[in-house]
């Protein structure tokens, strides 16, 4: 299957269970986390700072120098540079560490082949340094279930299932809609004065959804119970929501502004042109069926501090109108060019 990426199905053999033993207690696990300086890896990294009696953090980045990668440092994580493109650097990076959390990048560059190649090559090194559990942000594979290419999330199920194959323990945490999407490209802009469109392709269906920060108290809690989590997908999800419902919560914490939901259908998002557009609508023809349904109620297990989406935006209500904002400024110097 993974013949095509240089990959001998032969090249490990299988660890079994056995491989994956709880750390002694006072002795820290040495976890890599990929992605440090981003949303997701930032949030694991940490989530795990935070317990510095059970966990070291090795933070891998290609911006040694930038201010997120200083803050950490600074937190206590110990910053290391590796390009996911060189196995040798990856295996550097791993050297003398326990387990792994990784998370792969699609957006960047818009390719799935090189994804794909960037997270076999970290399983690779990982296994091949003799790290013992790796937690992946994966994904089902959308081409298989609805029939529509969705590049950014086949990716992950294509290293999904090389993970599989390779022996090592593992975990997979399959991931929502992130409410951090409303300050970023899901932001609501403002169709008239006061006035302001959500317009997610939800067609009547919930969405589940998370908070990122959220996340990285999850993956904390998988670390610590390597042997519990072994072999296991996890479904995780804070909030199941309506787009109207969405709005009304919006409404609620901005209270002088109004937010309405377009009736928008997938068939209408796959006719935009920005770029990722079709790609974007495929995911929310996915997260419109129910294979696409997270499970809150182990979610809340793995971390007690779940914020609910009217919580999450009541703390981060600052950031989302500046985000909005900055929006309609963007949307004002459009019409004037």
């Amino acid at each position: 299957m993974f013949s095509c990426y240089g990959r001998s199905e032969q090249k490990y053999r299988p660890m079994g269970c056995g491989m994956s033993s709880e750390v002694p207690e006072g002795e820290p696990r040495t976890v890599v986390v990929f992605g440090a300086t981003g949303l997701l890896g930032g949030a694991v990294a940490r989530a795990l700072l935070e317990d510095p009696l059970h966990f070291r953090v090795r933070a891998v980045t290609r911006r040694p120098s930038s201010e997120r990668a200083r803050k950490l440092a600074e937190e206590g994580a110990v910053i290391v540079t590796a390009n996911q493109n060189d196995i040798a650097s990856l295996e550097k990076a791993m050297e003398g560490a326990d387990a792994m959390f990784l998370t792969t990048h699609y957006w960047e560059d818009k390719n799935k082949e090189k994804e794909i190649v960037r997270g076999l090559n970290a399983i690779d090194a990982a296994v091949h340094k003799g790290l013992t559990h790796i937690v992946f942000n994966g994904s089902e594979n959308v081409k298989r279930a609805i029939g529509k290419d969705c590049g950014h999330l086949d990716s992950k199920a294509a290293i999904e299932g090389y993970l599989r194959e390779v022996g090592v323990n593992f975990t997979i945490i399959r991931l929502p809609f992130w409410y951090e999407n409303f300050y970023t490209v899901f932001r609501p802009h403002q169709v008239k004065y006061g006035v302001y469109a959500i317009p997610l392709p939800m067609e009547g269906k919930p969405l589940d959804m998370i908070s990122v920060d959220d996340v990285g108290g999850c993956v904390m809690h998988i670390l610590a119970r390597p042997k519990f989590y072994s072999r296991q997908e996890l479904n995780l999800a804070a909030d199941r929501l309506s787009v109207d419902q969405i709005a009304r919560v919006f409404s609620k914490n901005f209270f002088n502004k109004k937010f309405i939901t377009p009736n928008i259908r997938v068939k209408d998002y796959e006719k935009f042109d920005f770029p990722g557009a079709q790609e974007l609508a495929a995911m929310f023809a996915f997260y419109q069926s129910d294979l696409a349904i997270r499970d809150i109620k182990l979610t809340k297990k793995l971390n007690s501090n779940l914020k609910t989406f009217d919580k999450w935006l009541d703390l981060e209500a600052e950031k989302v109108e500046n985000a909005i904002k900055e929006g309609t400024k963007e949307i004002e110097s459009t019409k004037k060019t």
